[in-house]
C-alpha cells in the first residue's frame, strides 16, 4: 500500500500594509527560503509543523509584506507556538492563541525550568565556508505585556552544536542573546515592563528591560497581531570553516497553551560570509587610483558581524609591483578589531619619489578568507600613480635684450606663471622682479606642483673703437 501526502498551500492575502502569511510548506521548502551564502545543508528534519489537533492548522509558514506591516523583516519564514496565520493583524484581540496538541520540547524547557507544549521545531546539519554564521529574526508574542515577569511564558531559541573555535563543542548552545550580553532572549529578559499579569489594559508600563530592542504593539489595529515584538537582531556564531554544525530553530508555549508567540526569520540570511575589503580613495573626479605626494587610499577592512571579543583580521599576503613600506607607508599584515567593532579603515599613503615608473599596484590577500576548496577567495587591488613635477629648466643667463622662452613639458590641466600669465609656454621680455622665474601647475587629479629659476640678464658688453693715430 502507497499513501500519497498532498501539502495544500494556504495563501492568505490581506489588505494594503498588512503582514501576509502563507501556510502548507514542507521542512526543506521553508528552509530554503532562510538560506543565503556560504552554507551548505542537509538531513533537514521538523516537529509539529502542523497541528495535531487539526491538520488544517499549520504553525510555520512564509511571511511577506513585513516591512509595510512594521516588522522589519520584509520576508522570511515563521515558525509559531501555534497558528501561524494568527499573525495577521489587525491586532484586535488581546490574547491570541490556539492549542495545537503538539509535545513540548526537553531543550526550551530547560531554559525555562517547566513544561513547554505546542513545539515548532526546524533542525538541519551545515557545513560553514568561514569563520561566522549568523541570521536576522524578530521574537513576538501575544503575551507581551500582560504575563511580563508573570511566570508562564512561551519560550524560543537557536541551539548550535558543534567544534567551538575557542575550545571544546558547542552542546546546544543558544545563540539567541540580547545584543552585547550573554542574556537569552525572552519575555521576561526584552520587554516595557507589565501591567499587572491578565490586565486587560496590555500597554507596558515599566520598568524597561533591554526596551530598546522593543516595540511596543498594543494598539488596536496594528498590522500584526502579536502585542509586542522585538526589534530586528541578529543571532550569530564564531565557527570553524568547514566543520560540520547542527543547528536547532525552536517555540513552544510555556507552562499552557493559551497565547501564542512566533519567531519570524529573515529569507536569505542565514550564512556565512566573509570579511569584505574595499579601496577607497581620495583622488578627485573618482579616479580609481591614489597619487603620489597628493592623494592617498583607505583599505576598508568590514567584518560580517560586530564580534563581542577583540578579534584580528590576518593578511595571507601583500604583494604587488609597489614595495609594501618602500612606494608606501608600510602597513601590517594583521588588523584588530575591538568588541563590537565592524570596520577598520587603513591609510595607504604612496610615496612621492620623483621617478616615472608607470602605474603600480598592491595586491592584498586574506588568510581567513580560505573556503573549503582551500583557495584564496578574495584578493583587492590597490592602484598607485606617478605624479609628475613641473620643471621649468636651470637657472639661466642671457644678454640684455635677449628673449627667452621657457617650456613646460609635461601637459597639465593649469598653469599660472609669475606675473599671472597662463599657458605652457612663458616668454621673457624684460627681467621680472627678483630676477625670478616661477610657474605653479595643477593636474587634472587636483594636484600641485610648482617650480622657479634664477634668470640673470647681463648688459651687453661695449665694444670702444679703436682708433688708429
Amino acid at each position: 500500500m502507497v499513501l500519497v501526502f498532498i501539502l495544500s498551500t494556504t495563501i492568505v492575502q490581506v489588505g494594503r500594509g498588512q503582514l501576509q502569511v502563507t501556510t502548507g510548506h514542507g521542512a526543506e521548502e521553508l528552509l530554503q527560503m532562510l538560506l543565503g551564502q556560504g552554507v551548505v545543508v542537509s538531513n533537514v528534519t521538523s516537529v509539529g509543523l502542523i497541528a495535531t489537533e487539526n491538520p488544517e492548522v499549520w504553525q510555520a509558514g512564509k511571511f511577506f509584506n513585513g516591512i509595510v506591516a512594521g516588522i522589519g523583516i520584509d520576508s522570511g519564514l515563521l515558525l509559531t507556538s501555534g497558528d501561524a496565520l494568527l499573525a495577521i493583524g489587525p491586532n484586535n484581540n488581546g490574547g491570541d492563541g490556539i492549542p495545537t496538541l503538539n509535545g513540548g520540547d526537553l531543550d526550551l524547557g530547560a531554559i525555562i525550568g517547566t513544561i513547554t507544549e505546542d513545539a515548532c521545531i526546524l533542525e538541519f546539519d551545515f557545513v560553514p565556508m568561514y569563520d561566522t554564521i549568523a541570521f536576522r529574526y524578530s521574537f513576538a508574542s501575544e503575551e507581551y505585556n500582560d504575563f511580563v515577569n508573570g511566570g508562564v511564558n512561551d519560550v524560543f531559541a537557536f541551539f548550535i552544536t558543534g567544534p567551538n573555535p575557542s575550545g571544546g563543542t558547542y552542546d546546544k548552545f543558544n545563540i539567541a542573546i540580547i545584543p552585547k550580553t550573554s542574556v537569552p532572549v525572552s519575555i521576561n529578559t526584552l520587554n516595557n515592563g507589565n501591567n499587572s499579569a491578565g490586565s486587560p489594559n496590555c500597554r507596558g508600563n515599566g520598568p524597561c528591560e533591554y526596551c530598546q530592542y522593543y516595540v511596543d504593539n498594543c494598539i488596536y489595529g496594528s498590522p500584526i497581531e502579536y502585542d509586542g515584538y522585538t526589534t530586528v537582531l541578529t543571532a550569530m556564531a564564531v565557527v570553524v570553516p568547514c566543520q560540520s554544525y547542527h543547528l536547532k530553530i525552536a517555540i513552544a508555549d510555556g507552562g499552557d497553551e493559551v497565547y501564542d508567540s512566533g519567531v519570524f526569520l529573515e529569507a536569505g540570511s542565514f550564512s556565512s560570509p566573509g570579511v569584505a575589503l574595499e579601496p577607497v580613495y581620495s583622488t578627485p573626479g573618482g579616479a580609481p587610483f591614489a597619487v603620489e605626494g597628493c592623494t592617498q587610499a583607505d583599505l576598508k577592512v568590514t567584518l560580517p558581524f560586530a564580534l563581542p571579543a577583540t578579534s584580528w583580521v590576518v593578511f595571507d599576503s601583500i604583494t604587488g609591483s609597489a614595495t609594501n613600506g618602500v612606494d608606501y607607508n608600510l602597513i601590517n599584515d594583521s588588523v584588530m578589531f575591538l568588541p563590537n567593532q565592524l570596520t577598520v579603515t587603513i591609510p595607504i599613503i604612496p610615496v612621492y619619489d620623483a621617478q616615472t615608473e608607470g602605474d603600480e599596484n598592491i595586491y592584498i590577500y586574506l588568510s581567513n578568507q580560505v573556503g573549503c576548496a582551500g583557495v584564496n577567495l578574495q584578493r583587492t587591488e590597490i592602484l598607485l600613480h606617478d605624479f609628475i613635477p613641473v620643471e621649468i629648466g636651470s637657472d639661466t643667463a642671457v644678454c640684455e635684450g635677449t628673449q627667452v622662452t621657457f617650456n613646460v613639458g609635461e601637459v597639465y590641466k593649469s598653469y599660472t606663471w609669475h606675473d599671472g600669465t597662463h599657458g605652457q609656454t612663458w616668454t621673457s621680455s624684460g627681467l621680472p622682479p627678483g630676477g625670478q622665474v616661477s610657474i605653479a601647475v595643477e593636474d587634472s587629479w587636483g594636484c600641485t606642483s610648482s617650480d622657479t629659476l634664477q634668470l640673470t640678464v647681463h648688459e651687453r658688453p661695449v665694444v670702444n673703437p679703436i682708433r688708429h693715430d
